[in-house]
């Protein structure tokens, strides 16, 4: 009977998630809108017309990429928001939004800042990504995914995917797929060089769909109807709740955890893809989760809009 309430005991006690506290942070300053990790290297994006590279293992900082700020309908000058960074073999692509809701395209290489698509062309950017090394991604407020030749500085294509409001998109490990998410809810696979549409998921997602990540074969999402969901195919899928709206969610390299702000304070979840039980829970942040991301299996990254991001060892 005791070796029974033993093993009953450590049943139990295995179904709860461990709390963990961050072992490092990084006070950015201001408030951030994402980042994107280039081997070593930490590059954050702010809201107050900014752009910070850091040294991902010492967190300081090395260098400080600014742009022009903007005024305001009362004359007072405000910085403009870096909606989106991204970075792949030593340069640097980064989205902005002025007051209108137009904005610019930048690139930094070798201590040049270029500008590569300018406001006045009428593009709402909210997310950009590198396509290939010379060719980028842009999703649009409008819900437009456009293909951009950095070399020809010219657009190769334009798709309109819905009337819906652009939330995220995610490229396959190879950048030959792309997934799109609108607060329809709808998501899209779409083949990156053609922008052809190949396939819709439009059954698990019940409400507005803020945040999606792919890795090895599964399609992970979050939004306003508080749950996780994690599809294998368009028609095959298993769901998670959480307390409140999901506003970010990852996968692991190898896709066999996930993560997601679980409730209105923050909390990050990590479950198992196959059996959703829930690991670990991730206490710490003061302020909206933006932004995460697994450095190792055992190890994730995150961000607020505080402007604080966290280390996290999954132990």
């Amino acid at each position: 009977m005791k070796f029974y309430f033993i093993f009953l005991f450590l049943g139990v006690y295995a179904l709860f998630a461990k709390e963990l506290t961050p072992y490092k942070s990084i006070k950015v300053g201001d408030a951030t809108t994402d980042f994107v990790r280039a081997d070593n290297k930490l590059i954050v994006s702010t809201r107050e017309s900014s752009v910070m590279v850091y040294d991902l293992l010492s967190g300081k900082l090395l260098e400080k990429i600014t742009i022009p700020t903007q005024q305001n309908i009362l004359g007072d000058t405000i910085g403009i928001i870096v909606t989106s960074v991204d970075a792949l073999d030593g340069k640097i692509i980064f989205a902005t939004r002025h007051l209108d809701s137009w904005g610019d395209i930048y690139m930094y290489e070798q201590k040049k800042l270029t500008k590569l698509l300018d406001a006045s062309q009428k593009i709402a950017p909210k997310e950009i990504k590198f396509a290939s090394a010379n060719q980028i991604i842009i999703g649009t407020m409008e819900n437009e995914i456009i293909l951009f030749d950095m070399i020809k500085r010219a657009i190769l294509y334009k798709k309109h995917l819905s009337e819906a409001s652009f939330s995220d998109f995610v490229l396959s490990e190879d950048k030959k797929l792309l997934f799109s998410a609108d607060e329809a809810p709808t998501l899209y696979k779409i083949e990156t060089k053609s922008g052809e549409v190949i396939e819709h998921y439009d059954e698990a997602n019940k409400r507005d769909i803020f945040a999606i990540d792919y890795k090895n074969g599964i399609l992970a999402t979050g939004g306003k109807d508080k749950r996780l969901v994690l599809y294998r195919s368009a028609k095959g899928y298993k769901t998670a709740s959480a307390d409140f709206f999901i506003s970010s969610v990852i996968l692991s390299q190898d896709a066999s955890l996930a993560a997601f702000n679980k409730n209105e304070t923050d909390t990050i979840a990590v479950v198992q893809t196959n059996t959703l039980q829930e690991l670990y829970l991730l206490k710490g942040h003061k302020t909206k989760v933006v932004k995460m991301e697994f450095l190792t299996n055992n190890e994730l990254l995150s961000a607020d809009e505080g402007g604080t991001l966290y280390f996290w060892r999954l132990k």
